[in-house]
Formats: C-alpha cells, sequence, structure tokens
C-alpha cells in the first residue's frame, strides 16, 4: 500500500464526495470503535491529522454549529446493522456513493470516469492500512462481504431519516473513518 498525505487525500475526496455527502476521520480511542464512529459521526472529533473532512447537507447546506449532523440519533447498536465488508467491496460502495440511489448508472459519464474514481477510492481507503476492517449498510454484504458492490441490491439498513443513505465505515488501530451519501427524496 501506497502512503499518502494530504494532497492526495484532499484531491480524491474532492474527486468522490460532494454535495449531501458526509466524508470524516476520527481517532480511534475506545476498544469499542463504534463509540469513536459515533463521535465522528455526530462531528465530536476532529481528523487526528488535521486533514480535510467533506460534512456537506443534502442541498448543499453545511450543518450548523453544535449540530449532530446527520447522525445524531444513531446509537452503538444501530451500528451493528452495518456488515463488515471486503475492502474491494468498500471501494465499490465508494464509487457510487456519487450516484443518487447510490448506483453506477446515475454516475455522469461513469464508463469515461471509472477507472480514476476507483483510484481516489483506493486512496481514502489506503489512509487506513492493510489491516483495516470496513463496514457498510448495503444489505448486500449481509450475506456475503465479497459481493460486487457494483451490482448490489439496492436495500439498506438507514442510519438516518432521510429516504436512503449508504456508506461505509473504515477502522484501523488508530483512526475510524465515516463516508455516507443521502438521498432525500
Amino acid at each position: 500500500m501506497a502512503q499518502i498525505d494530504d494532497v492526495s487525500w484532499n484531491r480524491s475526496l474532492r474527486a468522490v464526495f460532494g454535495e449531501g455527502m458526509f466524508a470524516a476521520v476520527g481517532a480511534r480511542r475506545c476498544d469499542d470503535w463504534r463509540l469513536d464512529a459515533l463521535d465522528v459521526m455526530r462531528l465530536r472529533t476532529d481528523d487526528p491529522r488535521g486533514w480535510r473532512r467533506i460534512v456537506m447537507a443534502p442541498a448543499g447546506s453545511s450543518y450548523g454549529a453544535g449540530s449532530d449532523g446527520p447522525f445524531g440519533a444513531v446509537t452503538p447498536g444501530d451500528i451493528d446493522a452495518a456488515f463488515p465488508v471486503a475492502r474491494s467491496g468498500a471501494e465499490q460502495i465508494m464509487v457510487t456513493l456519487q450516484g443518487e440511489w447510490f448506483q453506477t448508472e446515475d454516475i455522469q459519464d461513469f464508463d469515461a470516469r471509472e477507472a480514476e474514481l476507483f483510484s481516489h477510492a483506493r486512496v481514502i481507503l489506503e489512509r487506513f492500512g492493510a489491516d483495516a476492517v470496513f463496514f457498510t449498510n448495503a444489505v448486500s454484504a449481509r450475506e456475503n462481504p465479497h459481493a460486487d458492490m457494483l451490482r448490489r441490491e439496492g436495500v439498506y439498513e438507514g442510519f438516518t431519516s432521510h429516504v436512503m443513505d449508504c456508506g461505509v465505515i473504515a477502522v484501523s488501530a488508530t483512526e475510524v473513518g465515516i463516508f455516507w451519501s443521502f438521498t432525500t427524496d
């Protein structure tokens, strides 16, 4: 795995995440990584490396000061509804988050941009190292963590009050990342 820096991180975040998307990382401080994930989801922690995060509400607005963001009602038990997913599946999901319904056919110029988007997804996940584990709320991973997440069913265990939400939780020994997108209608 290649070492990444803040420049490559920022470039890849801008390429993969935009309006109505959530990409943030926090330090791993608890034995139970779900507690650290909740801190990241609720915007109660800063990136331990000081790198950029993208936390944009649908329609391009920001979550207000003191807001818990889109995950305010999530509990550690809710995170139990996240399913383990292989690194390759996590990369696939990261790419599909750009699509309105989290499908590649909803991504503009996907065929021409596929290799580039996957390259950026790999950079983002490389931050967490070779031993990282990944989780998703895409139900396709429930039975098969190695399923093709580009061709998955459009069924998700929702974490928010939005019509639909989908994402990836990345967990390493030192950091937890939350990468999520939302459909509002």
